[in-house]
């Protein structure tokens, strides 16, 4: 609901008027709408011609205050992540090189199953 109020209960916004009045021509003032804007509530205008009026309001919803708003300073920047052998990037290896890796990680699994039967049949043999 919208709530309509005289503008003389409006108080003075810092040594301003709480509205300033306008015309949106000074050629032909006779046929110029008149313009209300509030200096309390940046972005609420009322404007009227004849006997038809309208309110219109763009604006944050903040009143208006002498001082300007600065948010605070973000916070410093992080450290860059220390650089060692884990993190550093290094190319991808090739094909060929991905194979003889396989290779050397097959025969040491082979090895390593010959020498736990070895174990095994040793303890079997006591």
């Amino acid at each position: 609901a919208v709530v309509s109020t005289q503008s003389t209960g409006d108080g003075d916004v810092d040594s301003m008027p709480a509205w300033s009045a306008s015309l949106t021509s000074n050629l032909v003032p006779q046929f110029a709408a008149a313009i209300l804007r509030s200096n309390l509530w940046p972005g609420a205008f009322t404007f009227g011609l004849e006997k038809k009026f309208e309110n219109l309001y763009i604006g944050w919803g903040h009143k208006y205050t002498a001082e300007s708003y600065s948010p605070p300073a973000p916070p410093a920047t992080q450290d860059e992540y220390p650089s060692g052998v884990e993190v550093t990037e290094v190319p991808d290896p090739t094909v060929d090189e991905e194979r003889a890796l396989q290779a050397v990680q097959q025969e040491q699994l082979a090895r390593e199953a010959e020498e736990a039967e070895m174990e095994d049949d040793d303890d079997d043999d006591e």
